[in-house]
């Protein structure tokens, strides 16, 4: 009785002296970076920012539905850049922005001052920003057609436009 209550007091013994003093380690004492250069890397360079096609400010009299957001009444910004083949369009007011991708129309059936085209439906929703006009480049740019979808906000919309400067 006496072989087993030392081998368990030799072993709890080691257990504590083990979980009391801690191993020691040494931290790398040394950094050389050159060791590993590799020769087919290039640093790599920031992507150029998006170039500015156009800006300018509006005024919403009502609440308007744009993808999914809604906006309500106010002053807004409006800011249209290039993105590689694709159109951003930046909506801006009091420290909030809403970003699209918008569809470019290729040949753009509206003519006349840049405008924002805000449609007005029978549907539940109301009014809702469904494109913008610019005619400092001649495009028409689609940011909501949802309302293409139904038939009848098709058929009984009419669209409004308001004035961009």
């Amino acid at each position: 009785m006496k072989k087993p209550m030392t081998k368990i007091t030799c072993i709890f013994a080691g257990l504590l002296l083990a979980c009391f003093l801690p191993a020691t380690t040494h931290a790398q004492s040394e950094i050389a970076p050159d060791e590993f250069k590799s020769e087919n890397m290039v640093p790599i360079t920031p992507a150029p920012p998006a170039k500015v096609d156009f800006e300018g400010k509006f005024s919403l009299p009502y609440q308007v539905q744009c993808s999914g957001s809604k906006l309500a009444p106010g002053e807004y910004t409006l800011a249209v850049k290039t993105a590689g083949t694709s159109k951003i369009v930046t909506i801006h007011r009091e420290g909030s922005d809403i970003v699209l991708t918008a569809r470019i129309a290729t040949n753009p059936s509206d003519s006349g001052q840049s405008a924002v085209l805000v449609r007005h439906g029978p549907g539940p929703r109301a009014r809702t920003l469904e494109g913008v006009y610019l005619e400092k480049i001649k495009m028409m740019l689609y940011l909501d057609e949802s309302g293409a979808a139904n038939a009848l906000d098709k058929m009984f919309a009419s669209v409004q436009r308001v004035p961009i400067s």
